[in-house]
């Protein structure tokens, strides 16, 4: 979802040069985007047509200038396995000046998955825009 919205947002703002991608932490390879997130995200759903999930890493962290996890114990994941990548890896919430997790379903007490995802959605996307709007300021470094 967040990989969406974001290739969406910085298409929208007209913002180039910058590779979006994403890999989860137990991620089963080539798995294809879940179809009910089109339900949630509507027409960013497009930019995961030839979507396909990916574990994390080494290279990817390596060659990544910012790497943003959903929740604070991600983050701490992330950083046992790639230590000397630390000063690159955040919350996402955290790094927009938020508070919170964007918490997995399976830890969540949510309802149903489409309440979890519109749940998720709401928060990603709230993040997204003041990412975007820091990603266009002149300088930006992440």
């Amino acid at each position: 979802m967040a990989e969406a919205l974001l290739k969406e947002k910085l298409e929208e703002r007209g913002i180039a040069g910058v590779h979006v991608s994403s890999c989860g932490l137990d991620a089963d390879p080539w798995s294809t985007a879940e179809p009910r997130l089109r339900l949630v995200i509507g027409n960013a759903f497009r930019a995961l047509k030839d979507f396909r999930s990916r574990p994390i890493s080494e290279e990817i962290v390596r060659d990544a200038d910012l790497v943003l996890a959903m929740e604070a114990r991600q983050v701490r994941e992330i950083v046992s396995r790639f230590p000397e990548e630390r000063r690159k890896v955040a919350a996402l919430t955290t790094y927009v000046g938020e508070e919170g997790d964007i918490v997995d379903f399976i830890d969540t007490q949510q309802g149903s998955f489409l309440e979890w995802l519109r749940s998720c959605y709401i928060t990603i996307d709230r993040c997204l825009d003041k990412l975007v709007e820091k990603a266009s300021r002149p300088g930006f470094a992440a």
